[in-house]
C-alpha cells in the first residue's frame, strides 16, 4: 500500500513538474509555437512514447548517466516547449558545472540524496541539499551543479526542462576540449594558469554530456 501511494505522489510531482515547464516555456518563449496540434506528423500512440528511462543500470563510483530525451532523441516532444531526462548518479560522483542555455531545468530526487548549487548572474551562490521527494528548479543559463557525496548510495533524478531542445554548454569540457582547441594563451591570461596546466587540461579526457 505504501508503495502505491508513493508512486501515485510520483506521478503527481512529475505531472506538476511537465506542467511547470510547459507554462515556462510559454513565458520565456524558447521554443517556436506551433499552430497544429502536434509538431510532428502523429500516426499512433507510438509517436508520442519514450522508452529510453527503462531498466537503466546503476552507476558506478564516481560516474554520473544522463539519459536526455530531448528532441533528437525524442521527436514527440518537438514543439511542445518541453523535454524530460533521467541522471543516475554512482557514488561519490558529481554533474560538474553547466548551463542549460534554452530552458530552464526542474529536479525531482526519485532516491537518494544530492547536493546542488547555482552561481546568479551577480556571482551569488545557492545552495540546497536535495533528498527524496524534493524539488529544485535552475533557472535558464545560470550555471550549476550536482553532487552526490555519499559513498554508499546512489541517487536517481528525473529532470524537466523548459524547451524541447535547452542544450548544456560544459565546463571545463566546452572550454579545454573544443574543436578547434582555445588557443593556450588566450585560456591562461584569462584563467591565471601557466601554459603547462592549460596543456595537460587539454589533453584530459573529461566526461560530457550531449
Amino acid at each position: 500500500m505504501a508503495s502505491s501511494s508513493m508512486a501515485g505522489q510520483a506521478g503527481c510531482l512529475l505531472f506538476g513538474m511537465l506542467l511547470l515547464a510547459f507554462y515556462g516555456s510559454l513565458v520565456l518563449g524558447s521554443d517556436p509555437d506551433i499552430v497544429t496540434d502536434f509538431g510532428i506528423n502523429v500516426t499512433s500512440g507510438a509517436d508520442l512514447h519514450f522508452t529510453g528511462f527503462r531498466d537503466l543500470p546503476e552507476q558506478p563510483t564516481g560516474q554520473v548517466h544522463i539519459t536526455f530525451a530531448f528532441d533528437t532523441e525524442f521527436p514527440g516532444v518537438i514543439g511542445m516547449g518541453i523535454a524530460p531526462a533521467l541522471l543516475k548518479f554512482g557514488t561519490d560522483s558529481v554533474n560538474s558545472f553547466h548551463t542549460h542555455p534554452r530552458g530552464a531545468e526542474i529536479f525531482v530526487i526519485l532516491d537518494g540524496e544530492l547536493d546542488a548549487g547555482i552561481v546568479d548572474t551577480a556571482n551569488n551562490l545557492y545552495t540546497a541539499t536535495l533528498k527524496k521527494g524534493d524539488v529544485f528548479v535552475f533557472p535558464m543559463g545560470l550555471m550549476h551543479y550536482q553532487i552526490n557525496r555519499s559513498k554508499t548510495k546512489t541517487a536517481t533524478v528525473l529532470a524537466a526542462f523548459a524547451s524541447q531542445n535547452a542544450g548544456r554548454v560544459s565546463l571545463p569540457p566546452n572550454m579545454f576540449n573544443t574543436e578547434p582547441r582555445i588557443e593556450t594563451d588566450i585560456i591562461m591570461k584569462s584563467l591565471f594558469l601557466d601554459k603547462k596546466t592549460v596543456e595537460r587540461l587539454k589533453a584530459s579526457d573529461f566526461p560530457t554530456f550531449a
